[in-house]
């Protein structure tokens, strides 16, 4: 039995592989040995090089973010592709895999990142030009407007589209597709834990449930004003 025309057995183990080493929580480890705190209750409480940079640095955050980027994301991709000759569409399976270990880490009960770096690092190998559009359109729009959520969420939306309109491999075009829906869900559904508004008890109207969730998706946060959210201020 074969999948996408590589052995099934294969193919699974790959998956399941690929799927643990992008479970494996960069951000929550280098806070936890840095500082011996859990991640997930300091900052934005999103285990991602973002809030690694918050609560660690620059230097360390980064460190973390690149560690996503250019090994969790593209070592399985590399293997399925590179190594075992497996084809595109075995590439898209190994990479979303890692995506969604990153996002529901095995290791921290399915609470995890949300995908920004190692989603690009997959893409990053698939074709190495759309990681620097991806890259470039979150970056521009950060320097213009020092709002980075909506750039980013503009990046991953966009990104589907451009591997469409130069011609890359169908494969590659459904993977981009599934990195804007996974990371998307991610950010709407946040983790469990993070801190967030209860649209059942806030008393503020704005923040209705469907505010919530629009104010997840595009500002990654459950109200527009980042630094009233990191405060707790959640009257804003």
């Amino acid at each position: 039995m074969e999948i996408l025309g590589a052995p099934a057995g294969s193919v699974l183990a790959l998956a399941m592989g690929a799927y643990l080493f992008g479970s494996i929580p960069t951000a929550y480890l280098a806070v936890r040995f840095g500082r011996g705190a859990d991640i997930r209750a300091l900052g934005s409480g999103n285990v991602g090089g973002a809030n690694a940079i918050q609560v660690l640095g620059k230097l360390p955050g980064l460190a973390v973010m690149a560690f996503d980027v250019f090994i969790k994301g593209p070592v399985p991709v590399i293997l399925a592709g590179q190594v075992l000759d497996y084809g595109n569409g075995v590439e898209a399976i190994a990479g979303t895999a890692a995506l969604l270990g990153h996002n529901w880490s095995i290791f921290l009960r399915f609470t995890g990142g949300r995908g920004l770096g190692t989603g690009s690092g997959v893409m990053l190998v698939m074709a190495w030009p759309i990681w620097f559009v991806f890259a470039g359109i979150g970056l521009v729009y950060w320097v213009i407007t020092r709002n980075s959520p909506v750039g980013w969420v503009i990046a991953f939306l966009l990104q589907p589209v451009i591997v469409a309109i130069v011609g890359l491999p169908v494969e590659y075009v459904v993977y981009a597709a599934l990195f804007a829906v996974i990371s998307g869900i991610k950010r709407v559904a946040s983790n469990p834990g993070e801190r967030s508004v209860c649209p059942d008890n806030v008393e503020n109207k704005e923040t209705t449930r469907t505010r919530l969730y629009w104010n997840r998706l595009i500002y990654d946060r459950d109200i527009k004003d980042r630094e009233a959210w990191l405060r707790g201020d959640t009257d804003r």
